[in-house]
């Protein structure tokens, strides 16, 4: 039975991969992500339910639109694999009901993590619709104790101080310091809304996972020279990947430094 939930969320996140899709495309233009129907990047054919199978109309059509054969990027079917990569795996550690608002916290931060990349910047809209649905997370799991197993109103409450609070301090001394913004409000915004999802020690943990990783990733990228020292990069992106690994490996991560 849990081999078939898993797989009917992996099928799940596969669909809404192609949503996130949608999502990075259209909010940074300001477009609604629901009209019009979904075209062709090039040609700007309207694609039929044939070509909007994920994943599966990428590889049949070769990974190019079936009206003017033009190459269609495989990030938009990376985003898919992705997404349903996170959700199979938050149904395969938890409970379904748990693993149904955190597979919507991956569908949010996959998206994110695109348009931050694109764009650098974070789209209000999804943190705000995320912490809605955190919220009634966690207050479901105060009136039915049995059935949900979020983190407790205060500890998310510290949780949401947490992942604020401290990429907000970090930024206001790198400001007084080196006279520049260190992170964007994006971040301190999202963070604060994870800390709602997860607690106050799997944010210090998502913390750990963000920079340990961001820093590698910034110092391979000076060894080759693609960047500069005190290059701005999207930090969005780490802060997501370092709140997933929280959720899957926090507390393991816990128990090992402690004993």
């Amino acid at each position: 039975m849990h081999n078939i939930i898993v797989t009917v969320f992996v099928i799940f996140g596969l669909c809404f991969g192609s949503f996130a899709n949608v999502l990075i495309y259209r909010l940074p233009l300001g477009k609604s992500v629901i009209f019009p129907s979904s075209s062709c990047p090039y040609c700007t054919k309207k694609l039929s339910m044939f070509d909007l199978v994920p994943v599966f109309s990428w590889l049949f059509l070769f990974g190019k639109c079936r009206n003017c054969k033009k190459k269609i990027s495989f990030r938009y079917t990376f985003v898919e694999l992705l997404c349903g990569f996170l959700f199979g795996i938050m149904a395969w550690h938890n409970s379904i009901f748990n693993a149904i608002p955190l597979a919507f916290l991956c569908f949010i931060l996959v998206s994110i993590t695109f348009i931050d990349i694109d764009t650098q910047t974070i789209p209000d809209s999804l943190l705000i619709f995320a912490g809605i649905i955190g919220i009634i997370w966690v207050i479901s799991s105060v009136i039915y104790p049995y059935t949900f197993n979020s983190p407790t109103i205060i500890d998310s409450i510290f949780g949401t101080i947490a992942g604020g609070g401290i990429l907000f301090i970090m930024d206001k001394l790198t400001i007084l310091i080196a006279k520049k913004d260190g992170f964007g409000y994006g971040d301190v915004k999202l963070m604060a809304i994870c800390g709602i999802f997860i607690g106050l020690n799997l944010t210090l943990i998502s913390y750990f996972f963000a920079f340990i990783i961001g820093g590698i990733f910034a110092t391979f990228l000076i060894i080759l020279r693609k960047v500069n020292r005190g290059s701005y990069m999207a930090f969005g992106p780490f802060l997501a990947i370092g709140v997933v690994m929280a959720i899957l490996y926090g507390f393991p991560f816990i128990n090992w430094l402690l004993f």
